[in-house]
């Protein structure tokens, strides 16, 4: 017994560790540790064992987790436990060890061993599910994000066509008001006009613009477009342009019907051309029922809407 077998102390002082630390391990991952005798300080164990101790030191000084140790134990020292279960059985049945309580210890061994086996193929297969379930989830972000990038986009485009739909519409009453036939582009800026870049010029002369979205520049369209979708609460828009002395009018009447609350914007601009060269239209004043919007504040809208677009 004593050339196969060996005493806690005789495995601490064999791996130069304190036999506190060996009682500890010997604890902890009992179920790997194949011995022989009773329980306590007169259980022995198989000289092989001193491997699987010596390896449970190395992996505790590269602070593995306890559910690392037992599986690397489980997929390194399966096959040797299961060759010392029987090369015991070998020497029960040789005669040269009889004893009915280390039968019984291989046999509790074994079972164990089984139910550890039979854990860890059930927690790969877990792993395998969980990793599928995240590339599913990760799938389904991306999917989202792209359909709500491009529901963001659609709605943009719907509030553009609104826009002008509602132009469209107040231009026609304004023309069945006047008892027009047709548009009087006398009365209305050029397309070229509507289109250029629209601009403000600070206290020191500098021109701000916006780069719009999808297009080289921010437009007195766009802006226009902006203004009546902030007034869409009102059931009655009305637009007006006048040109007086170079420079074109537009008047935004809006008004509940039925009711007293009206909103009325002065928007005067013109036309310049920049240090650089470049045609604009230049916002010169506006004015909000009335209340003229002073510069630092238009200035600060600018900066706003040219935020709103970069993004």
């Amino acid at each position: 017994m004593s050339s196969q077998f060996l005493s806690l102390r005789e495995v601490g002082r064999r791996l130069g560790i304190p036999p506190s630390t060996v009682v500890y391990y010997k604890d902890k991952y009992s179920k790997f540790l194949p011995s022989s005798g009773d329980d306590g300080r007169r259980q022995k164990y198989s000289v092989e064992a001193v491997e699987i101790f010596r390896r449970i030191r190395e992996m505790y000084g590269m602070n593995w987790s306890t559910e690392q140790i037992e599986n690397e134990l489980s997929l390194k020292f399966g096959a040797l436990v299961d060759t010392i279960n029987n090369d015991q059985q070998l020497i029960n049945e040789a005669g040269l060890e009889s004893s009915s309580d280390m039968q019984t210890v291989i046999k509790g061994l074994s079972s164990v061993l089984g139910k550890v086996s039979d854990l860890l193929s059930n927690q790969a297969l877990f792993q395998t599910e969980l990793r599928d379930l995240r590339e599913e989830l990760s799938t389904l972000r991306t999917e989202k994000r792209k359909l709500s990038a491009e529901t963001n986009e659609r709605i943009m485009d719907m509030a553009m066509e609104i826009g002008r739909l509602k132009r469209d519409r107040a231009e026609l009453f304004r023309l069945l008001r006047a008892g027009d036939t047709g548009p009087d582009e006398s009365s209305f800026p050029s397309s070229g006009y509507l289109a250029n870049p629209l601009v403000i010029r600070n206290s020191e002369g500098e021109y701000l613009g916006v780069a719009g979205k999808g297009r080289k520049h921010f437009s007195l369209e766009d802006f226009v477009k902006l203004l009546e979708n902030s007034i869409t609460s009102h059931r009655s828009v009305d637009l007006e342009w006048k040109e007086s002395g170079g420079q074109w009018v537009l008047v935004i009447d809006a008004s509940e019907s039925g009711a007293a609350t009206q909103k009325k914007i002065v928007l005067v601009t013109e036309e310049n051309v920049t240090p650089n060269n470049n045609t604009v239209v230049r916002i010169d004043s506006m004015e909000i029922n009335g209340k003229a919007v002073p510069g630092a504040l238009l200035f600060s809208l600018f900066k706003q809407i040219r935020e709103s677009f970069d993004r």
